[in-house]
């Protein structure tokens, strides 16, 4: 279940998945509506449909756009319908962009996209195929081509080891070869870090990741982060030390952790808590409250057991997800080292 859920973060980074169609029922809608089919189906137009066509362009004209023009901005409306999950409307206005100028690259883009959404991975190479031959330096092309591979390679990773390793080795070219046309296109950097982290290697996984934040790290997920975290993190400098966080609601709290314990401190609301630590693996551990330090004999030491997972360490603090019991609610917190 993981795999499946990385990689449907994976593709929503560029397509907001809503309930889509199976592509059993858009193939049957499409023999009704040639619309959803790139560049029409190829097929022929009737009457009306021409009539149609000339008055979309005419339009077009009347507001003063250039046919490039034209094709520019249904392309974006493409993407933007696209992104909500609209995979139909988006194959309207990719089609209306090819009416007006079929050697645009990023109409295949966009075609290849909603294969991709619909997981139809060798009909988007199919078209991003068409889109790289118009434009064969496209690194948004190439990077999208090679996350067809990468959900093969989620499909397979289980059913079918060896053929899942050779798709993530075709995922890992294209990613390459988009990194070395535009090294600063966020999507490659963050799909990078995935490719060589489900190859194992971390030192490479690491350098990509590091290479996404600081490009803003918009793609960045917090699952991704914790399965970095599990197979490549570590949270020695955390273990033991001196921490602080801080909220709105609570004012600063003070930590000391050591191997066993973790003592807890709010001068503003009044409590010192001391805590039992057990690590279940590198970056998750427990916290079970054991005695309350500033009445010692209270009988109301809080109940319940924390479970805290790590999922990114910096040189200044690291982020972890805390939960409680079988609480499947979650709170993210940053942490502060203090030197």
């Amino acid at each position: 279940m993981r795999y499946l859920f990385t990689f449907l973060l994976l593709v929503c980074s560029f397509i907001c998945f809503a309930q889509q169609p199976s592509f059993k029922t858009w193939q049957l809608e499409a023999q009704k509506d040639k619309k959803m089919l790139p560049e029409y189906g190829n097929q022929k137009k009737n009457a009306e449909e021409i009539a149609a066509d000339e008055r979309f362009v005419s339009s077009l004209v009347d507001a003063g756009k250039s046919k490039t023009e034209g094709a520019h901005h249904m392309i974006r409306l493409g993407f933007d319908y696209l992104y909500r999950g609209d995979l139909k409307t988006a194959m309207y206005r990719f089609n209306q962009a090819y009416l007006l100028n079929p050697k645009n690259s990023g109409i295949y883009w966009g075609y290849g996209a909603i294969y991709t959404a619909l997981s139809q991975y060798q009909e988007a190479r199919v078209q991003y195929n068409k889109g790289l031959k118009i434009e064969p330096n496209s690194a948004p092309i190439l990077t999208d081509y090679g996350t067809t591979y990468l959900g093969e390679y989620y499909e397979n990773v289980r059913s079918n080891p060896k053929k899942a390793t050779t798709k993530l080795d075709l995922a890992k070219e294209k990613f390459l070869a988009s990194y070395a046309i535009d090294p600063e296109y966020i999507s490659t950097t963050y799909k990078l870090s995935i490719v060589y982290l489900n190859r194992q290697d971390c030192v490479n996984a690491k350098k990509y990741l590091k290479a996404t934040r600081e490009l803003g790290g918009q793609p960045i997920t917090k699952e991704y982060l914790s399965d970095f975290n599990l197979r490549c993190g570590n949270c020695t400098s955390v273990k033991t030390g001196s921490f602080q966080i801080e909220t709105a609601q609570n004012g600063f709290t003070k930590i000391e952790r050591t191997k066993k314990y973790q003592i807890e401190e709010n001068e503003s609301l009044g409590y010192k808590l001391k805590l039992t630590i057990d690590w279940l693996d590198d970056c998750t551990y427990t916290l079970t409250p054991v005695a309350d330090l500033t009445n010692p004999n209270s009988e109301n030491v809080p109940k319940g057991v924390l479970t805290c997972q790590i999922i990114e360490v910096n040189k200044d603090h690291y982020v972890q997800v805390t939960s409680v019991g079988n609480n499947k609610r979650r709170s993210t917190s940053r942490i502060e080292f203090v030197q």
